[in-house]
């Protein structure tokens, strides 16, 4: 798990999120029912993190059955939510964080760049356009990082990680795996 500062360890009480029907939703009250595992989606122009959703969407059944509910927090409004999830037939809640104060307090934050736009990114992301993955046009910073993090039900960090460079993902296995043992 990566190592997060002092910002995480004040209350998320006072955070919120937008639903998909643009309501506004404490934060905290994601999982209340059950704990969830956060990706942090970049501008969704980025097929790089759009090719990793998809991967985790492969896995969002194993994450039940181990007790977890994945959510996607997004960078933008609501109006792309819908789009976005028909597209690529997500299964799991899609919220909006147009404040980015849910980023923020995941220290998942605006890059270089160079961080971004780097030779090694570049490749990769023209691989995915020419594999056929579509050019989208997304809301929010183009440097903003992405990421993932796990909050168990009573509301501490379990797993914390930033897509720093954007392609550093974790594999979703050794992830599911890291949370079936904080069960």
């Amino acid at each position: 798990m990566g190592k997060m500062t002092a910002v995480a360890s004040n209350p998320m009480t006072d955070l919120w999120v937008l639903n998909e029907t643009g309501e506004r939703v404490g934060f905290e009250s994601l999982w209340q029912e059950k704990p969830i595992l956060i990706f942090f989606m970049r501008n969704i122009g980025c097929g790089i993190c759009r090719q990793t959703l998809l991967n985790l969407r492969d896995y969002d059944q194993a994450f039940k059955d181990a007790g977890w509910q994945i959510v996607v927090l997004m960078m933008g409004n609501v109006e792309l939510v819908s789009r976005f999830r028909s597209m690529y037939n997500i299964p799991f809640p899609i919220y909006v964080d147009q404040s980015l104060q849910v980023y923020d307090y995941f220290e998942i934050v605006e890059g270089s760049w160079l961080q971004v736009l780097s030779p090694q990114v570049l490749i990769r992301q023209a691989k995915l356009l020419v594999g056929g993955m579509e050019l989208l046009n997304g809301a929010g910073s183009m440097r903003r990082l992405g990421g993932a993090a796990a909050i168990n039900r009573a509301g501490q960090i379990v797993y914390h990680h930033v897509a720093n460079p954007i392609y550093r993902y974790p594999e979703w296995s050794s992830v599911l795996q890291t949370l079936q043992q904080t069960n």
